[in-house]
């Protein structure tokens, strides 16, 4: 089985990656591992400033666990049949998904909209050029 590992930031970009994993799944009889990385992520009411400085850890956790929830809500496609697992993991998004690739058959990250055709986030880029796997990079809708 297809084991399609996907990094969640709670972006427009990520849900857009999200979903195209599910369709491709659904396609391959693939399952989706939903995968956020909660270390200094700025939708976390301000923990990247405070990361240490008084906030509980089972907060960020829960915080990190309830955008995860929201995004796959977001678009998971009506009638989905594929299982979705998820983890929110304390570290840096590039690490985490590089080293998720190793046990992947594939990573699937999202774009952020820019200017330019071609322009690739840090965390796209990285994981792009270090995964032990192929790598879909999706844009957002």
């Amino acid at each position: 089985m297809n084991r399609i590992v996907v990094g969640i930031d709670g972006s427009p970009a990520s849900e857009a990656a999200l979903h195209w994993a599910l369709v491709y799944a659904a396609n391959t009889g693939g399952s989706v591992h939903a995968l956020m990385s909660w270390n200094e992520h700025p939708m976390l009411a301000g923990v990247s400033e405070t990361l240490g400085g008084g906030v509980p850890l089972d907060i960020v956790e829960e915080q990190a666990n309830g955008l995860l929830d929201t995004t796959i809500t977001a678009a998971t496609p009506d009638g989905n049949s594929v299982t979705i697992t998820k983890a929110a993991v304390s570290g840096p998004p590039s690490d985490i998904l590089v080293e998720a690739s190793r046990d992947a058959d594939l990573v699937v990250v999202g774009r952020p909209m820019k200017s330019g055709l071609l322009h690739l986030g840090s965390v796209s880029t990285r994981v792009a050029r270090e995964a032990v796997c192929p790598v879909v990079v999706v844009p957002s809708r």
